[in-house]
């Protein structure tokens, strides 16, 4: 990766930090504490590893207001204070990164039909795929090996990576960014079923699928990520989402505005995430359900029923964090309580041979009173 040489004092001015060091210093890359070397920015977010702020060779680091002046560093590292060191380190990445950018217009290589239209500052490259009707914007890199079906709409400034197909009549807004081998609008999982004497029983009809996916601004779809068209209508991402590799968003589904799905993740037909919802790794929602508004759902479960807005769920079944978290609890004293049992149990099988003697012998004494009595 190239980036552009830099004095720290623009990088703290662009991301709104103030420097405590030598402001002159010239950036050249970014790297992690542990690995950056002079002429490098480094970030520090996470308490544990505030000690290697002292041995750190970076020649600055973005900081909190918490963390203290550097102790013990021969170099002198330049802070550079910030509100979210995270947050700064990608706006300082954004501003230092040069991003290449390909020739505009259409390699010869690629295949682009003579009824699209490609704006003149798109880069079409060898091997990509444009077919008819289809509307490339301004400034949209199609990489070798994408393919952009009939009739689509690509917005300004997307991005579309080796690998990457978008079917006929899908819809792409502005600075969309499709990584490698994501499937877009390829056909839903919809069969009827019906008897079929002549297959000896059960046999599927395929249903067509005849709508579409719109992907609003700002989306960026993860690595072979696929994101089924609807039966009818259109299977919607809102904007500002963004998609993890390998997950599965089945047809008919929406996904609100500035939501999170993370890595192996799965929805199910016609489910609906309202906002800024948050799907955690390998999270399945049921076909049909609303996930409410800012719902979080942790990695690994499985809902099986809609949840209100603002809610917190985990396990599988899926049930509210807090409820999730008390039956952990339980499940985890469960063998102690087992081996309790499985105690008394034995205890009351070695007292129980013990107390039928001793009933026995109650009543044998009982039975010998009466028999002691003279007869009239």
């Amino acid at each position: 990766m190239t980036f552009r040489p830099t004095p720290l004092s623009e990088i703290a001015a662009h991301v709104g930090g103030r420097i405590e060091g030598d402001g002159t210093r010239i950036i050249r890359r970014v790297a992690p504490l542990d690995q950056a070397e002079p002429g490098d920015l480094s970030f520090l977010a996470n308490p544990k590893y505030a000690p290697a702020l002292a041995t750190t060779q970076a020649s600055a680091v973005l900081v909190d207001g918490k963390v203290e002046a550097v102790q013990g560093n021969s170099r002198g590292v330049a802070l550079v204070r910030v509100d979210h060191p995270y947050l700064a380190y990608a706006r300082a990445v954004t501003f230092l990164w040069q991003v290449p950018r390909p020739e505009p217009g259409i390699h010869p290589g690629a295949v682009v039909h003579f009824r699209a239209r490609v704006h003149p500052t798109a880069s079409i490259l060898p091997l990509a795929h444009v077919g008819a009707d289809t509307v490339i914007g301004a400034g949209t890199v199609v990489y070798p090996g994408a393919v952009v079906l009939e009739r689509c709409r690509i917005g300004a400034e997307c991005l579309l990576y080796p690998g990457a197909v978008v079917r006929e009549d899908c819809v792409l807004g502005d600075r969309v960014i499709l990584n490698n081998n994501v499937s877009i609008g390829a056909d839903g999982y919809g069969f009827a079923q019906t008897k079929d004497p002549a297959a000896g029983g059960i046999v599927h009809v395929k249903i067509p699928q005849v709508g579409n996916v719109v992907l609003e601004d700002d989306v960026e779809v993860g690595a072979c990520t696929c994101i089924d068209r609807a039966a009818m209508g259109s299977t919607r991402i809102g904007r500002g989402t963004k998609i993890d590799n390998l997950v599965m968003v089945g047809h008919g589904c929406q996904i609100g505005a500035y939501s999170l799905i993370v890595a192996q993740s799965g929805m199910a037909g016609s489910s609906t995430l309202g906002e800024r919802t948050v799907l955690g790794a390998r999270a399945g929602i049921l076909g049909h359900l609303t996930i409410g508004a800012g719902t979080t759902v942790f990695s690994r479960s499985h809902v099986t029923k809609s949840t209100e807005p603002g809610a917190v769920v985990s396990g599988n079944p899926a049930r509210p964090h807090r409820e999730q978290l008390r039956q952990e609890a339980l499940l985890s004293k469960m063998g102690a309580l087992i081996g309790r049992v499985d105690a008394l149990e034995r205890a009351a099988a070695k007292s129980a041979p013990a107390k039928r003697r001793a009933k026995a012998t109650k009543k044998q004494a009982k039975t010998s009173k009466y028999r002691s009595k003279p007869r009239r």
